[in-house]
């Protein structure tokens, strides 16, 4: 009996060209349903181990390969989630790129990458997103107006905005609880002796930095201090060189401390009061930044940051993902997770 299923197993097989084979071919080759095919190629579908391995080495060895788009048109879902990142040049968003990336992948599921070019908004490049079948429109380091982000829940795709907070309703906002660690960075220092604290803030229109900030000077004041300086660094390596040098370059400067809105500032800033001003860190000035980047860690830097929780923003989008349903009221839109400081060499 065996023997005559596999002859006519392999006859079917015969008489199909390759790259023709369809899961109806391949359920009727193996004699189950054309269901148990498509759980086979779905993770963490319910389907025994034993039984996934035999579809799956039937479907190499006749050239079968599932068909994301056909299986779209009938679950009504593509499994492709669409990021739509700006300022791809810092180093954490490559960073937040991959592990994002790794996360969807674990889960059966697809990223689709549109960058926001320098200067523009995510409404620019929203008309070749809405081109393709998406489940889900993840916004990072980029603005959206109100009226695309409307226009996204009004055709039931969520929005959610991954390191931002937005005062929209109809989407989410998942970010780290950002004036929070500014309050923690302020009492560090301020424990440690530093009185005079200046800020280099990042782009002026994110909640990112005017939060960081605003928690920051919040602390300073139940210490009695105010903060001594503000300047803005953009975001940028060349910002945060340039915001240490209008700072200090006359070395009559008597801040002692400075707060960066993210890590990449913070390092040009490092490297200017060590190779230009000549100031020892953190001797003479402490220096913190926020992220905690690759780069931060590097023996030349032991830069003292806030780390970001990547891996946990990322655990809750992906559970408001599986939601579905935008939200509708400000107490859901809004989920703030916990950083952490990191201490080493600079402050």
């Amino acid at each position: 009996m065996a023997t005559s299923k596999k002859k006519s197993d392999t006859g079917l097989a015969d008489s199909i060209a390759p790259g023709n084979v369809t899961a109806k071919d391949l359920s009727n080759m193996l004699g189950i349903a054309q269901s148990s095919v498509s759980r086979a190629f779905t993770p963490d579908s319910r389907i025994s181990d034993e039984l996934r391995q035999r579809i799956i080495a039937l479907a190499d060895e006749v050239g079968y390969r599932p068909n994301a788009i056909a299986r779209s048109l009938n679950t009504k879902s593509s499994g492709i989630v669409a990021l739509v990142m700006g300022d791809i040049t810092n180093p954490f968003y490559p960073e937040v790129l991959e592990a994002f990336s790794y996360r969807l992948q674990k889960e059966g599921k697809q990223l689709l990458l549109f960058v926001v070019p320098p200067g523009r908004q995510a409404d620019d490049v929203m008309p070749q997103v809405l081109q393709y079948q998406i489940d889900a429109v993840i916004v990072t380091s980029a603005h959206m107006s109100s009226r695309t982000a409307d226009m996204c829940c009004r055709r039931g795709i969520p929005v959610i905005f991954l390191n931002r907070r937005v005062k929209n309703n109809s989407v989410w906002s998942v970010c780290c609880n950002n004036a929070r660690m500014g309050e923690s960075v302020a009492d560090y220092l301020v424990e440690r002796g530093y009185r005079r604290c200046a800020f280099i803030a990042g782009a002026a229109n994110t909640s990112t930095s005017s939060d960081r900030r605003r928690g920051f000077v919040k602390a300073l004041g139940r210490h009695g201090l105010t903060l001594a300086a503000s300047l803005d660094g953009h975001y940028t390596y060349e910002g945060g060189y340039a915001a240490a040098h209008a700072l200090f370059r006359n070395q009559k400067n008597d801040v002692d401390a400075l707060f960066c809105a993210n890590d990449i500032m913070a390092l040009g800033a490092l490297d200017y009061l060590k190779h230009v001003a000549k100031l020892a860190v953190p001797h003479d000035v402490a220096v913190v930044g926020f992220d905690d980047i690759r780069a931060a860690a590097f023996p030349a830097y032991n830069l003292t940051t806030v780390r970001q929780p990547t891996q946990e923003m990322i655990d809750v989008t992906m559970r408001l993902l599986a939601e579905g349903a935008p939200p509708d009221q400000a107490g859901k839109a809004l989920h703030e997770v916990g950083g952490q400081l990191i201490t080493r060499g600079t402050a």
